[in-house]
């Protein structure tokens, strides 16, 4: 085949008639985003195939970071567009495989699986949904990806919780994801809490993982903390 004829062939499969848009995912009724997503859940276990998406627009922030597996870290200096949350279902048992991140920006392509979309959620009820995620997921990577997003949302009762998953969550390394997470958020709320887990949690780890985060932060109050602990 003449290589100018195999480009045409690959441009046509891989151009932009293949993206991916919203009005292509099956979009899910309910009058809360718990609705949505329990008629989601429903609607794809009883579909073909072994897994399927379940997703949802993320409320709007500013400086969103997004963690990778490889240790690279993505800021977002200016809000994307579209910023969604796509979870990977298991058919089998409807648990939750994966969380992914997806800048609607960017082309995106989804293949083979089916998509059920949520719509565009409160930062309230996106953060109860990641927080319910992360208490009930079965994996430490799907715990720790649900709390790092529950760290970005803008609602107050997200920070509250991550406090108590830093404090109650019976694995150590969900603590100290709850610890980072906390520490994304902004100073008069994130300071405060870090200090009380660095002066008062009972594992040695976490407490080292909030001053490691405290010493982060270009903050008079963090100076007059370490100097309390020093004497």
């Amino acid at each position: 085949m003449p290589i100018s004829v195999a480009l045409s062939l690959l441009l046509f499969a891989f151009g932009p008639q293949g993206i991916s848009t919203i009005s292509d995912f099956t979009s899910v009724n309910g009058d809360s985003l718990k609705a949505r997503y329990d008629s989601a859940m429903s609607q794809g276990r009883r579909g073909t195939g072994d897994t399927f998406w379940i997703a949802y627009e993320l409320p709007a922030r500013s400086n969103v970071r997004v963690n990778t597996v490889d240790g690279i870290d993505v800021v977002y200096r200016n809000n994307p567009e579209r910023l969604a949350m796509f979870m990977l279902i298991l058919k089998s048992d409807g648990g939750i495989d994966r969380l992914r991140p997806v800048n609607f920006s960017d082309d995106v392509r989804v293949h083979d699986r089916k998509v059920y979309w949520l719509g565009n959620p409160s930062s309230d009820e996106s953060a109860t949904l990641l927080l319910n995620v992360a208490r009930t997921a079965t994996t430490t990577q799907v715990k720790k990806d649900a709390i790092f997003w529950v760290g970005q949302e803008v609602s107050r009762r997200a920070g509250d919780e991550l406090e108590k998953l830093a404090t109650n969550d019976p694995e150590v390394e969900v603590q100290k994801q709850a610890v980072f997470a906390l520490s994304l958020r902004n100073n008069d709320e994130s300071i405060p809490t870090l200090m009380r887990i660095a002066k008062d949690h009972p594992n040695k780890a976490v407490r080292q993982q909030a001053i490691f985060w405290l010493g982060q932060k270009h903050d008079s109050r963090v100076l007059d903390f370490f100097e309390q602990m020093l004497r």
